[in-house]
């Protein structure tokens, strides 16, 4: 994202190495014959650390998504640690008081478009519609304020977003 839009995408299947559990593929909907053939992370680990270079990573649940990331890329002899961000609390602080804050439940609550559910890239469009909103909300400035703040790890230096 660059100024709150949406400037370029990236989503791949890859191959894990190992059956998908039953309740991963209930999840996710993705099964082994969907993965069989793919690459494997290896193959686009450069190309994902790429893209997260000088960025922020964004998610909802951040601390999941980047955890599965970050591990993967070390696998690949990789290292990188982007500061974080996460939208569930960027949507507790600016949208307080809704009865859920799992991503279905908040896009529905903002009146967000309908999104394939727990589909990396689904996922990730619509973190980035909470951020947009936020950030339309409330103005460029306390949002930068929340991403130092929420941003992890504190260290990190975050001039725009």
């Amino acid at each position: 994202m660059d100024d709150c839009e949406v400037v370029k995408t990236f989503s791949a299947l890859v191959d894990p190495g190992m059956p998908i559990q039953p309740f991963v593929q209930n999840l996710t909907g993705i099964t082994d014959e969907m993965v069989r053939g793919k690459p494997q992370f290896a193959s686009i680990a450069e190309e994902v650390a790429e893209l997260l270079k000088e960025r922020i990573f964004v998610a909802h649940n951040v601390q999941f998504d980047s955890k599965f990331m970050r591990t993967e890329l070390k696998r690949c002899c990789i290292k990188i640690d982007p500061p974080r961000l996460c939208t569930v609390k960027i949507a507790r602080r600016f949208f307080p008081g809704l009865p859920s804050y799992s991503l279905h439940k908040l896009t529905q609550a903002l009146e967000l478009p309908e999104f394939n559910h727990h589909r990396a890239l689904d996922d990730a469009l619509a973190a980035a519609e909470i951020l947009k909103l936020a950030y339309n909300k409330v103005g460029p400035e306390k949002i930068l304020k929340e991403v130092k703040n929420l941003s992890t790890p504190k260290k990190a230096k975050v001039d725009a977003i």
